[in-house]
């Protein structure tokens, strides 16, 4: 069965680490359907695309800031949620559309694999550094980078629920070592935020640095908070991990895998 789960000792060998597949048609439907193709899951996916893209354009225009929008990871994590579900709309729409004999590009599912993973994992990431570290200290309205309420909630709250909710309703496997891509699209992130401190750019705030936790003039701590950052992605993506599982086990307990 190609929706069948490696073993863990599968999981851990060196190819994993890449974008191998059984088959692209599990990257195409949902768990839980019983046909080929699902005008459900078709108008689930078309759904999720319009939410997180309009989402995405609104509060680009809102909040644009003379370009300050794009120096955030929130903001970098939630565009990959406009992004990542308007790929899966297109894909899936593509797929209903075509005969039962087309099959999808390799390069159009690896693409949308890691752009999954990545954005199931920095979500769930960013919104626990947010309400750790962050809040409630950027919800005075003098913060020159204040979001209303509802935007908060659109980028801190409702991103990690609905992708973990999500990846219980796909069909596409997960690997355990995947967790290079979402803390790749992190250390780019990193990159830019020391170019930012380097070349003596300024927040709306005046602040050399991007967020106060992450202080080059402080490299020790600056240096500690990228490996708790990292460890934190591992965790995470682990835990997603286990929710494939879990929902593959539970797929199995109702005739669906």
């Amino acid at each position: 069965n190609s929706q069948e789960p490696l073993s863990l000792r599968e999981e851990f060998r060196w190819k994993r680490f890449g974008l191998q597949h059984d088959s692209p048609f599990n990257f195409l439907r949902s768990q839980w359907q019983s046909k080929a193709k699902s005008s459900f899951f078709l108008a689930y996916r078309c759904l999720m695309g319009a939410f997180f893209g309009s989402g995405v354009i609104s509060y680009t225009v809102k909040y644009f800031q003379k370009g300050h929008i794009f120096i955030y990871l929130t903001n970098w994590s939630f565009y990959m949620c406009g992004i990542s579900s308007i790929y899966a709309a297109v894909l899936q729409a593509v797929y209903h559309c075509k005969p039962e004999s087309w099959v999808p590009p390799g390069w159009a599912i690896k693409s949308y694999w890691v752009s999954y993973w990545i954005t199931l994992c920095t979500e769930q990431m960013v919104s626990a550094i947010y309400w750790a570290l962050i809040y409630p200290t950027d919800r005075a309205q003098s913060n020159p980078t204040y979001v209303s309420t509802l935007y908060n909630i659109l980028t801190h709250v409702v991103p990690p629920i609905v992708y973990t909710i999500d990846n219980l309703v796909v069909a596409q496997p997960a690997r355990l070592l995947h967790f290079i891509y979402p803390i790749g699209f992190c250390l780019v992130y990193l990159g830019f935020t020391i170019v930012f401190y380097v070349s003596g750019c300024r927040t709306l705030a005046g602040h050399k640095y991007i967020y106060p936790f992450l202080k080059y003039s402080k490299p020790k701590k600056a240096a500690t908070v990228v490996t708790a950052i990292v460890s934190m992605l591992m965790g995470i993506s682990t835990l997603q991990f286990g929710v494939y599982r879990l929902r593959t086990s539970m797929a199995k307990s109702f005739g669906k895998l």
